[in-house]
């Protein structure tokens, strides 16, 4: 076995677990799928948080939430960040969201068993 950051990878090609924490927190929140499955389309380019909630059509505060964590309504532990789905680039003081290796991997598995979207 293989052991991925949370991504856990068999010897068989055809067996990939993902830690449940993750596909628990993509199932949880449509949004925090929303904004991986763009942050996937774009890569390997990052986006800032403006930006992000426009092309996912949701409210700043709440796409932030999902990013980061906030209150009770977006649990820290389960945000896109937290879960190392998502990393954040700081660049001439703003700040920009690009997925990550695990981040593109649970997306491409996500596809691949549930179709695009979970």
């Amino acid at each position: 076995m293989i052991v991925i950051g949370e991504l856990k990878m068999f010897e068989s090609p055809h067996i990939i677990t993902i830690d449940p924490h993750i596909l628990r927190s993509i199932n949880k929140s449509s949004l925090r799928k929303k904004v991986l499955f763009y942050l996937y389309s774009i890569y390997p380019n990052y986006d800032y948080l403006a930006n992000i909630s426009r092309r996912v059509r949701s409210d700043p505060t709440n796409v932030l939430g999902c990013l980061k964590g906030m209150g009770n309504r977006y649990n820290g532990s389960s945000s896109l960040i937290e879960l190392g789905l998502v990393e954040v680039i700081e660049k001439d003081g703003y700040k920009y969201y690009r997925i990550t290796d695990l981040g593109r991997k649970v997306v491409e598995y996500v596809r691949e068993v549930y179709g695009d979207y979970i």
